[in-house]
């Protein structure tokens, strides 16, 4: 997948009408080559995953063939109405064109003020108009958000249709309809993923990590030998209410929420090293020591590896059943940037499913430790590198929100040529935005590929591309170039150095001063243009 062009038509958060990127200037090959967008905070950059988030949470709408429903009464009556693509899901923005390549096809999705969008195929002498049941055949396999902060400004549509996928759960349990996966392609890989994603992984189901070397990332940057062992816990007796229909109309009713997934529970216990059944606490546990014997009972029973995380990806998703009509409603009409709020977890020990007891061996030692117990970085390591993995070979759209942030130095320059070997010799190559604050990151993109945020004097968003070769560019250069930091030291040492040039103004002792100067401060570029100057009052110039 490639975006050609994004042109806004209304305002947008901090995006204004006329709003516009032309991505098609960048010259198409087969490399992996990810957007890059930077800018001080503030500048606006989020704004512009969100609305690809929101773009395609429309084209989500208009193309699903399951819309949730919610109660109304009528007197004594229930009656169930549909929500309304457009009126009842908060939708922005409400003015657009967005064009890409997909499929060898180029797509224009144009919507008007008020109304929904529309599809087009484009030919050089044809804009043919596709129904909703064509257009879905043409969206990215899967749309990926990914934010590491607690800033929500990306997460919005994906926690709606987080929540739209557990009511088309409860859709499928009403009519005693066998649940494989969720007909919509977004998806949020935050934290409540973590765990999924990293067994997923290492589990390595079809063997296409292990034999194309991609699991060895792990143990060379995180020292991550395997996972040892693990535990699933499941409550296997919490009961939802559901809506069924009989000759009187609608009536209120209620199911075991583990009923819609018992055949997938009981996959899971065929993969299991045991498994024991807690009648009086109603909760099923599931112990997993990952031998080789494990492993090849999980490749018996799971096609590949997606298919296992799309069965985690419903399990989590239960955990919301506690979530009343009243709020998912208000989730659905939301506009909120704190619409997580909404989807808050139950008690640990009330939810539906959780992991536990997650041990894994690290640095060959002989003791296993807790993945709990990984820094914020490792794990951030594991989740970013981890999600680009599972999706590795699709034609998707990837939109990461400062996905280094926990990184060191090292791990950061690594990020990029790191995320260009996940997805090295695939046939489809995905199409990935990642904001950043990093000038590794900049250092390893091509110029082309970035794109630089910064408000006017109006405090106008403008999006512009560097005016300088970006790839392999020092980063002192692109500190000053794009985030306007022409120094390369710290605020109080900056200080600490102006004092000095201050005290070189006087008739203080030179020799005293040069060595006050090198015992004070570290080797950088202002402190050897700073002894330059002592140097040349020393000799006199």
């Amino acid at each position: 997948m490639k975006l050609l062009q994004l042109k806004l038509l209304d305002d947008f958060r901090s995006l204004k009408n006329g709003f516009e990127v032309d991505f098609s200037t960048i010259t198409e090959d087969d490399s992996f080559n990810p957007y890059c967008i930077v800018g001080r905070n503030g500048s606006g950059k989020s704004n512009i995953l969100e609305l690809l988030s929101q773009i395609f949470y429309q084209l989500e709408l208009i193309t699903l063939q399951f819309l949730p429903q919610y109660e109304k009464h009528n007197g004594d009556e229930i009656v169930l109405q549909e929500y309304e693509a457009f009126s009842d899901f908060g939708v922005s923005p409400d003015a657009y064109i967005l064009i890409y390549k997909i499929k060898n096809t180029i797509i224009e999705i144009q919507k008007d003020k008020q109304k929904p969008p529309k599809g087009y195929i484009l030919t050089s002498d044809l804009k043919e108009e596709l129904s909703a049941l064509e257009l879905k055949e043409y969206l990215p396999e899967n749309i990926v958000g990914y934010s590491s902060g607690t800033n929500e400004i990306l997460s919005l549509p994906f926690l709606k249709m987080r929540m739209l996928q557990y009511d088309e759960y409860l859709d499928y349990l009403s009519k005693d309809i066998f649940y494989s996966s969720s007909e919509s392609r977004m998806v949020y890989l935050d934290d409540v993923y973590a765990q999924a994603i990293f067994i997923t992984n290492f589990l390595d189901i079809d063997n296409s990590l292990k034999e194309s070397g991609l699991l060895d990332i792990f143990k060379e940057t995180l020292g991550i030998e395997n996972i040892q062992e693990f535990r699933m816990v499941i409550n296997t007796n919490i009961e939802v209410a559901i809506y069924q229909e009989d000759e009187y109309g609608y009536y209120k009713d209620y199911k075991n929420l583990f009923d819609g997934v018992k055949s997938k529970i009981d996959t899971l216990k065929r993969c299991s090293t045991l498994y024991y059944e807690d009648k009086e606490n109603q909760k099923l546990y599931l112990d997993f020591y990952l031998d080789d014997a494990c492993k090849e009972v999980f490749r018996k029973n799971f096609d590949n590896s997606r298919g296992l995380f799309d069965l985690f990806k419903i399990l989590i998703g239960l955990n919301y059943y506690h979530i009343s009509d009243y709020t998912k409603n208000k989730l659905y009409n939301s506009t909120s940037l704190f619409a997580k709020g909404y989807l808050t977890q139950p008690p640990w020990n009330e939810t539906f499913f959780q992991f536990r007891d997650f041990l894994i061996k690290k640095n060959n030692s002989e003791k296993l430790i807790l993945s709990r117990s990984l820094s914020d970085g490792e794990h951030q390591f594991l989740h970013t590198i981890g999600l680009a993995l599972l999706y590795k070979n699709t034609p998707s759209l990837f939109l990461l929100d400062e996905p280094e942030t926990h990184f060191n130095p090292a791990w950061r320059a690594k990020y990029i040529s790191t995320l260009k070997k996940c997805f090295k010799d695939d046939s489809v190559s995905p199409e990935v935005f990642i904001t950043s604050h990093s000038p590794f990151i900049v250092s390893d993109s091509k110029p082309e590929n970035v794109l630089i945020f910064e408000k006017d004097t109006q405090n106008k968003v403008e999006c512009k591309r560097p005016d300088f070769n970006t790839f392999g560019a020092s980063i002192n250069k692109i500190t000053i170039k794009v985030f306007e930091k022409s120094e390369t030291i710290g605020d109080m040492a900056k200080a600490k150095l102006e004092e000095f040039k201050q005290r070189l103004e006087t008739e203080e002792d030179i020799d005293k001063l040069i060595k006050e100067v090198e015992y004070t401060l570290g080797d950088s570029v202002e402190k050897i243009l700073l002894l330059k100057e002592l140097f040349d009052k020393q000799e006199g110039k």
